[in-house]
């Protein structure tokens, strides 16, 4: 019997349709352990639910004993904070592999720390951005000796492109030095110009299972904030860069990985990987033959180990759109023609309505009513 258990402690809508890849692949018991609220149990597929507790070190003992009682085969953790709060606790070598979302202990100064994968990726030899850790005024004078503008900045742990900001020279950057968080750690990478490939991965064990890579085609609002609809295509020339990841970073999880591919040189330069599922997982039955729900099967019944499979995606390019999360930024940005891609089926998006679970539509409909209509109605309707 093959058992996961889905391990949530914010409450993010992501992760809302992992169960339903889980289940459709042959998965025979999921769990989730969450609190009420949690987008997690917003979907018709999952077997069973351990309340979680609000208290942080609470959350943490009952996980870790939760893991160590029972028999799952895999642990996905869904969210970064929650990656962050497991990495910061006491657990021997082989607690950390059977909960963790990567099986080398040694490789965990790189959870939830921009700063440590940056270090991670120059000791392993894997391109990334050049890079320095800024906390002060006075590596300013580091910044220029090492670094080529444009730089960009990042703080340590943040989502979303939380307080990034792009400094086209120095003087730019001493303007906007303002934006840095005193005395906390802060990454400033070199901003290659080139195009950006966001990768979704599954890896189990440290092998690379099945991976879909795509070109962002709308953000919520900046360009480092949540991507709302995507353009997918093949790049076989990941494949190897992303074996060699896997396998020295020990991954196990799905992942969210990011590269900018530089033309003029034919170098891919990675600069982000988030080892959790998010939102875009379940929509590879729509883009490729060799989807996330084929790879987790592949787990199951042991064919993982012989490695990936290549298999193209259904066309050059195939566009998929987030329903909750595009409409929300239609609705905010007043962009009517993305209403319209919705209303009028343009590029076959009705495929991506989530009609298959009346729960998780259900969540979606009442969440979008009480962040944009029903405060709208009340201005209307009640007097003040």
């Amino acid at each position: 019997m093959f058992k996961v258990l889905i391990a949530c402690y914010t409450n993010w809508d992501t992760s809302s349709e992992i169960p339903f890849v889980l289940k459709k692949s042959g998965v025979d018991v999921v769990d989730i352990f969450s609190g009420p609220k949690s987008w997690l149990l917003s979907n018709s597929y999952f077997d069973n639910w351990i309340e979680a507790d609000v208290d942080k070190k609470m959350y943490t003992k009952k996980l870790m004993d939760l893991v160590q009682k029972c028999d799952y085969q895999w642990v996905i953790m869904a969210d970064d904070e929650l990656i962050k709060i497991m990495n910061e606790e006491e657990m021997d070598e082989s607690l950390f592999k059977k909960m963790m979302p990567i099986n080398k202990i040694l490789n965990r100064y790189m959870l939830s720390s921009k700063i440590g994968f940056s270090n991670f990726c120059e000791s392993t030899g894997i391109l990334t951005p050049k890079y320095v850790i800024y906390n002060q005024t006075e590596d300013l004078e580091l910044i220029k000796s090492k670094l080529i503008f444009p730089i960009v900045n990042k703080r340590d742990f943040s989502s979303s492109g939380t307080d990034m900001f792009v400094s086209e020279s120095l003087n730019e950057f001493e303007a906007d030095m303002n934006q840095i968080p005193i005395n906390q750690n802060v990454l400033i990478q070199e901003y290659i110009v080139g195009t950006e490939i966001h990768v979704e991965g599954l890896f189990y064990d440290g092998i690379l299972v099945t991976y879909t890579c795509a070109h962002i085609v709308q953000t919520f609002s900046t360009k480092f904030s949540f991507t709302t609809r995507k353009s997918y295509f093949n790049d076989s020339n990941l494949t190897p860069l992303l074996s060699f990841l896997g396998k020295k970073l020990g991954l196990n999880s799905f992942c969210n990985i990011a590269y900018i591919y530089k033309e003029e040189t034919n170098q891919y330069y990675l600069f982000e990987v988030d080892p959790r599922p998010n939102s875009w997982v379940a929509y590879s039955r729509f883009i490729t033959v060799n989807s996330f729900f084929n790879g987790v099967k592949r787990i199951i019944n042991g064919e993982y180990i012989n490695g990936y499979e290549e298999t193209p995606i259904f066309k050059h390019e195939v566009e998929v759109a987030l329903l909750f999360k595009d409409l929300r930024r239609c609705f905010w940005n007043k962009d009517f023609k993305g209403l319209l891609r919705w209303a009028f089926n343009i590029h076959g998006y009705w495929r991506f309505l989530p009609f298959y679970d009346l729960k998780l539509t259900k969540r979606i409909i009442t969440s979008i009513w009480n962040e944009i209509f029903a405060p709208k109605l009340n201005k209307i309707f009640i007097k003040p």
